[in-house]
């Protein structure tokens, strides 16, 4: 049993692709607004704003049963995402990026080791991992070397 929950999201950024043939190629749906190159920059709720965007972005979030380990998880988008390699290595050789975001919450301690053939995996098909850790303030205030306001207690040596 893990002491955090997470959830995980893929993004694409790309020059100009649109983002309706992302989700055709792979076979998942935007879950928050896409935006095309070129389109004039509207708010989520359709209210026109000033310029247009500069380049195409799509992502997806995932449903994640949360009493599931985050490594196998990831094992299996990558193992969801293989048979789009060729497709993912292209948008990046075109100045794309693409990147599965991983938000972790926790109060406590949290220690995950990430293999190295997972690793591996996600650099073949081009997928960078962002980590973004959020923590329990109180457990950050209770840390040894941090002082009550939050700044660092100095230590001799």
């Amino acid at each position: 049993m893990q002491d955090f929950h997470y959830s995980v999201s893929l993004h694409v950024s790309h020059p100009d692709i649109d983002p309706a043939l992302i989700s055709q190629a792979l076979a998942l749906q935007a879950t928050h607004r896409p935006t095309r190159k070129g389109e004039a920059k509207t708010t989520p709720k359709g209210t026109p704003r000033e310029g247009h965007w500069e380049f195409s972005h799509w992502s997806h979030s995932f449903e994640i049963v949360q009493d599931g380990e985050l490594v196998a998880f990831l094992r299996h988008l990558a193992e969801r995402l293989e048979p789009h390699r060729e497709f993912l290595q292209r948008i990046v050789e075109d100045g794309g990026a693409i990147e599965c975001f991983v938000g972790i919450f926790t109060d406590t301690n949290c220690d995950q080791i990430l293999p190295f053939d997972l690793l591996g995996k996600l650099a073949e098909l081009r997928v960078d991992l962002r980590l973004d850790m959020y923590g329990s303030k109180l457990r950050q205030a209770e840390h040894p070397l941090l002082e009550s306001d939050g700044s660092r207690t100095k230590r001799c040596t």
